[in-house]
């Protein structure tokens, strides 16, 4: 080996020792002077490696592979399907179970208002005109009147129907009537001077539109009445052609509102109470009625009288001076016809006291063959024996 080259072999040790650090490539260029020419450094250090200096192994980088199998849990592990979710659920909400729907309990119909039904009708008139009658009654009784003796009910035959139709089984009729009564003397809007005077026909309002007979009115026996302005014009006489007429005109009414419906058999009452119109005596008062009593027994058409009284003992004996036979005779010294009459109890404030009172002493001195008691709006009665 030339000295040269020794020289340049000994310090190219050197600077490698320095130089370790520096990268290779800086060197790969550079060279070092020897003998006979210079020698290129990485030609002197790279393929020797100096067995003083300890060379870390570089670090294993890992790299993925794309050919790999993947883990063989996540291979097997199912992909969820992707769900949608609302805007207000979050990625961690756990499914929410629906709450079972709350089913309202059903409503029911309200129960009807409880009516009586033991052996009741019911009596309804011109202030019932726009209500519906009650139902399943055994009979009703029909106001002609309009409150007045001297006014009529717009809806009697509306009234009547529903009358014929209850389910009876009473010892009443289906259908009835009844007519209001008063004594008015003075005070009336009509009051007749004759036993052939007649009020004056209005027909811009209900009521009977044809003539009444002209005929003087007479006593249950026939003989003649004798009103006159000029002898007590407003005693018992021209008392007794009031309530006769009244009553005409209420006939007259019925058989043109009812038509074919109206029978000759019908059964009537008289509406006694204080709160109509009672101007003259007692006596007076009770040959009004008398009157109108006689008037509705020539109107059956079979000379049966069908007529009865309905009124309280008290509201009788204030109109009429008594019950039974101590109610005045007429003036021709007969008997009053009202005497032995059926009657129809006002009075009671329920069922039971309405029961009650068939049994109390009749103020007619007849048999007492329907009591009344208000329930509400309608009035109810208890058929307490026939005719």
């Amino acid at each position: 080996m030339h000295r040269s080259l020794a020289r340049g072999i000994a310090a190219a040790a050197l600077m490698t020792a320095a130089l370790v650090a520096l990268p290779q490539a800086a060197f790969a260029n550079q060279t070092v002077p020897g003998g006979g020419g210079s020698i290129p450094v990485s030609a002197l250090v790279a393929p020797q490696a100096d067995p003083a200096v300890a060379t870390a192994p570089a670090p294993r980088v890992a790299t993925t592979d794309p050919t790999a199998p993947k883990h063989a849990s996540a291979s097997k592990r199912p992909t969820a399907p992707a769900t949608r979710r609302s805007a207000t659920t979050t990625a961690t909400s756990a499914p929410t179970k629906a709450a079972p729907a709350k089913t309202a309990p059903a409503k029911t119909a309200p129960a009807p208002a409880k009516t009586p039904t033991a052996t009741t009708g019911s009596d309804i008139s011109y202030p019932q005109c726009s209500l519906t009658p009650p139902s399943n009654r055994l009979f009703g009784v029909i106001g002609v009147n309009g409150g007045t003796a001297k006014d009529f009910n717009p809806c009697l035959a509306k009234q009547f129907t529903w009358a014929t139709q209850t389910i009876g089984g009473s010892q009443q009729d289906r259908a009835s009537l009844y007519i209001n009564t008063a004594n008015p003397a003075g005070q009336g809007s009509w009051w007749p001077s004759s036993d052939s005077d007649r009020p004056p026909i209005d027909r811009t309002v209900p009521g009977p539109t044809a003539s009444l007979p002209t005929a003087p009115v007479t006593y249950p026996n026939g003989s003649a009445v004798g009103c006159s302005p000029a002898s007590d014009p407003y005693g018992p006489a021209c008392s007794y052609v009031y309530g006769y007429v009244r009553a005409m005109q209420a006939v007259e009414y019925a058989e043109e509102t009812l038509g074919s419906s109206y029978s000759g058999t019908l059964r009537w009452w008289l509406d006694t109470e204080t709160s109509n119109t009672w101007a003259g005596s007692t006596t007076a008062n009770a040959a009004s009625l008398a009157g109108a009593a006689t008037a509705l027994a020539r109107a059956s058409s079979d000379g049966t009288t069908r007529v009865g009284v309905y009124s309280s003992t008290a509201q009788y004996v204030t109109i009429t001076g008594g019950t039974g036979s101590a109610v005045p005779n007429l003036p021709d010294g007969e008997t009053n016809p009202l005497i032995g009459l059926p009657e129809w109890g006002a009075g009671a404030s329920n069922l039971k006291g309405a029961q009650s009172n068939c049994g109390v002493k009749p103020f007619t001195g007849g048999a007492i063959t329907l009591t009344q008691y208000v329930s509400g709006s309608f009035d109810f009665d208890v058929s307490c024996a026939g005719y």
